[in-house]
């Protein structure tokens, strides 16, 4: 790994690789709950807060006591792994993305013990890693706190265009090793941005658990509208060890090339099985845990999150109860939005009142049918009708349709680059910016940062 940048937007924006793995000092700042600590950087004039923890390798128990020759053993072999071996720098270079939850650094604690000898020793050492901390919590708590009153319009599409650019951002570092700069040779009044590779030998890694609690929001810095979105929780991810060659065309693409990241849902199998298995309907494998997962499967995700961000409404391939499907598409394309452009709709928004409010007549879905005895409660959510009638713009509705147009079980092969997903959805963000009044008052972090590195 050649980059140097931070998490720190500030930094990574316009900064320059490092040289050197610089060793920042932390310090507790306050105990939030059993072996979680905020901690911030000394010297630090803004003081950042950051989140620590041991985990149950570092020798730490559930029930937060130390097992001292384990923790002994094993802070040793931390030791030696993360700084003789130089493995928290390349942990930290391939978790350092502005839109990921990422490694700062490891700090050391001594657990008080109740005697009046010294805490100081080896036998009570314990590592801390220090992640980014979303202070403003994630969606999750967000849906909770605000619920959602109609299906056609919840949270502020600024909010919706906000998160899906952050994971759109995420996914494409993850996948494809390409993070979005900006040349400081090229700012001026607009900036030119740029996709540029990490790392020439990145190995395509699938997160597998893109969903709401996962997706953690910061509180603003400065003057931008929101605060960082970051993608957490990596215990899922696979990292696939295929090169995606940069010549492969999506279109032209088989579904058991080599070149295609591919992983299951769940747990690791062998790469040969996982290929075998993707040429099977998915309703044949019983176990969702054991479906081929690809790059479709993520993008799915993300469009799970911001169409739930839009509607309220959280659609599913898989029903627990009974493993039938619970969503559906429009066979005729959208044919509600057809027949209002049919009688002269040119409305930017969806849900004006040229969309008809009668339900599509032929649906269509890809699964087996529902079973004779079937009486599941969940709904079935027709896609193209709830975008129809959701009071958004078309450059966001449109972003979402694709990637919620991923059905596997009907054999659309998925995309195998992220990046060019990934530079579609930054023309869609840049059409709503300049057409709607919402937009051009919408401040980003690149807003703010083009306003100080021009003053």
């Amino acid at each position: 790994m050649t980059s140097g940048y931070s998490s720190n937007p500030d930094i990574e924006m316009f900064g320059s690789p490092a040289t050197e793995v610089e060793k920042p000092r932390f310090e507790l700042v306050e105990k939030v709950k059993k072996n979680v600590w905020i901690v911030t950087r000394k010297g630090d004039p803004r003081r950042e807060k950051y989140l620590a923890s041991p985990s149950s390798p570092f020798g730490v128990k559930p029930d937060g006591t130390v097992d001292v020759t384990k923790a002994h053993r094993e802070a040793e072999a931390l030791n030696t792994l993360l700084s003789t071996h130089n493995q928290a720098y390349t942990i930290r270079q391939i978790l350092n993305h502005e839109n990921l939850i990422s490694i700062v650094g490891v700090i050391e604690y001594w657990p008080f013990n109740k005697s009046q000898t010294s805490d100081i020793v080896p036998e009570n050492n314990v590592q801390m890693l220090v992640w980014d901390f979303g202070d403003a919590g994630n969606l999750s708590a967000l849906f909770r706190h605000y619920p959602c009153t109609s299906p056609e319009f919840y949270l502020p599409e600024s909010l919706c265009w906000h998160v899906l650019r952050s994971l759109i951002r995420a996914v494409t570092y993850l996948h494809d090793g390409k993070r979005l700069v900006y040349r400081p040779e090229q700012l001026g009044r607009h900036m030119v941005r740029e996709w540029v590779s990490v790392n020439t030998d990145w190995f395509p890694i699938l997160h597998r658990c893109i969903e709401p609690m996962n997706v953690w929001l910061q509180h603003p810095r400065v003057n931008e509208t929101y605060g960082q979105c970051k993608l957490g929780d990596f215990s899922n991810a696979a990292v696939t060890c295929h090169v995606v060659d940069d010549q492969f065309n999506p279109d032209t693409i088989r579904s058991d090339s080599k070149g295609m990241a591919l992983a299951t849902k769940e747990g690791m199998w062998r790469l040969e099985d996982t290929r075998s298995d993707y040429r099977f309907p998915p309703a044949a494998i019983p176990n969702e845990g054991d479906r081929p997962y690809t790059l479709g499967d993520e993008l799915w995700s993300i469009g799970v999150t911001v169409f739930t961000m839009m509607t309220g409404q959280a659609p599913t391939y898989y029903c627990e109860e009974c493993g039938c499907s619970h969503v559906a598409f429009c066979e005729d394309g959208g044919c509600l939005e057809k027949e209002a452009i049919a009688k002269g709709c040119d409305c930017f928004l969806g849900g004006c009142e040229h969309i008809s409010q009668t339900e599509c007549k032929e649906e269509v879905s890809g699964w087996p049918d529902y079973p004779t005895w079937h009486n599941c409660s969940e709904f079935t959510i027709n896609i193209h009708s709830y975008l129809a009638r959701a009071r958004y713009t078309k450059p966001l509705r449109a972003m979402i349709m694709v990637m919620l147009g991923y059905n596997p079980a009907r054999r659309i092969e998925p995309w195998v680059r992220m990046v060019e997903v990934a530079q579609m959805v930054e023309i869609a963000y840049g059409q709503w910016k300049q057409e709607t009044e919402e937009g051009r008052l919408y401040v980003d972090v690149e807003d703010d940062l083009l306003q100080r590195a021009t003053q």
